[in-house]
């Protein structure tokens, strides 16, 4: 009797990318996958190199997978160096996903894959639909699928749940409670691997030659590229195109319109969250925090990048650590969304904190309580890591702005 032969082992192969944002390139990045008869190592490495405002950052991420020949990952790797270092790493044993990183050891979920694993999947099976997780983003996991919609292209999407969202009434969310969505689409070469794949938040990624990708590149205002404009003579209310959905935060009131929808601002309006517990009243202890946060904390928008559990100890930092380090002691949540600089809208983050009897805008980067008249919110969140990205997910919905 003779054994079937062995299926032959796919070939490596080697990608790279050109990464853009606005029209400009911003980053490289460069994919292997190495095959055996234990199945597969893919490894991405991303070079970035971008200005925010007039602050050169520069970071460095390297992700590696270890799957079964399946497709059946078992180990993830991540490290990220800018002006720190930065790595967390993921092991599926029998009993599922443990994650270990600076945040100490959580678990994922058992059947979740690495987003980078997805298109090996999609170039197998034509599809994808199941738990994902984004190493790159403190392992945060969602729901994910990757569909056709069209010879060589798909489309891909990853919902997430941030748990203060889904305390929102239900006329303000977007589909289901709490959920943001972040998806892109992938135009796929010969190879069925992707040569062009476009996100929500404009990043483009293109299929390169290693000589290309080896080319030095000006770098990019990342802020700019990332703004919107603002049209018409300023006011107090915004006219915003978009899937929109607009969280009833203090400083803001939304009506809706049919393709997007009108925002008054103002400190003076009280939003719509529900109450917290009652109590004496906490506002200018709430006023002082921020006085220390601002005395403690170097706006430096070239730092790395802060996560709730580094802001305590944080000396410098963007708008992202002043918010976070808001969130202590005091019943708080995160606002993501947009600040009105001149004559457009930069992505920007703050704070809402309860008193005791009110929910107020906090936007300690500026020191200003309570704040409004010059913020937009479009998600509010925890200050978790899945907060973070949902929060960020729901900016790629505001389309275009206009001064009413």
């Amino acid at each position: 009797m003779h054994s079937a032969p062995e299926a032959p082992l796919p070939a490596d192969r080697v990608r790279c990318y050109a990464i853009w944002l606005g029209g400009a390139q911003v980053g490289t990045a460069r994919e292997t996958e190495q095959w055996s008869a234990a199945g597969v190592v893919l490894r991405r490495s991303e070079a970035m190199r971008f200005l925010r405002g007039d602050a050169p950052v520069a970071i460095e991420t390297t992700i590696e997978i270890v799957a079964d020949a399946a497709l059946v990952p078992s180990r993830v790797t991540w490290t990220e160096q800018a002006q720190s270092l930065r790595r967390g790493e993921a092991v599926h044993d029998a009993t599922g996903w443990t994650v270990r990183d600076d945040a100490g050891a959580r678990r994922l979920p058992d059947r979740a894959i690495p987003a980078e694993l997805a298109p090996l999947v999609v170039r197998r099976d034509g599809r994808f639909a199941g738990p994902v997780f984004l190493p790159a983003r403190g392992f945060v996991a969602g729901a994910g699928r990757i569909e056709p919609v069209a010879p060589g292209r798909l489309i891909a999407r990853i919902a997430f749940t941030s748990a203060a969202d889904a305390e929102a009434p239900d006329d303000e969310a977007r589909g289901a409670p709490g959920e943001a969505t972040a998806e892109a689409t992938i135009d796929l070469g010969d190879d069925g691997m992707p040569v062009r794949v476009v996100d929500g938040e404009g990043v483009i990624a293109t299929r390169i030659s290693a000589a290309e990708a080896a080319r030095r590149f000006a770098p990019a205002d990342l802020i700019a590229a990332t703004a919107i404009a603002l049209s018409g003579a300023p006011s107090h209310r915004l006219l915003l195109e978009g899937d929109l959905a607009v969280p009833p935060v203090p400083g803001q009131r939304m009506r809706r319109l049919p393709d997007g929808a009108e925002l008054e601002l103002s400190a003076e309006l009280g939003g719509g969250l529900p109450p917290g517990a009652p109590g004496a009243d906490r506002t200018h202890e709430i006023a002082a925090l921020v006085q220390r946060v601002r005395g403690r904390i170097a706006p430096d928008l070239a730092a790395d990048a802060t996560s709730a559990r580094t802001a305590a100890a944080a000396t410098a930092g963007d708008c992202t650590t002043f918010a976070l380090a808001t969130e202590r002691a005091i019943p708080t949540l995160l606002v993501t969304g947009f600040r009105v600089d001149g004559d457009r809208l930069v992505r920007h983050r703050w704070a809402v904190s309860w008193t005791g009897g009110a929910w107020i805008a906090v936007d300690a980067a500026f020191g200003a309580v309570p704040a409004g008249g010059d913020l937009v919110g479009l998600a509010i969140h925890d200050a978790d890591d899945l907060g973070l990205v949902a929060g960020e997910a729901a900016l790629t919905h505001l389309r275009a702005a206009a001064w009413q």
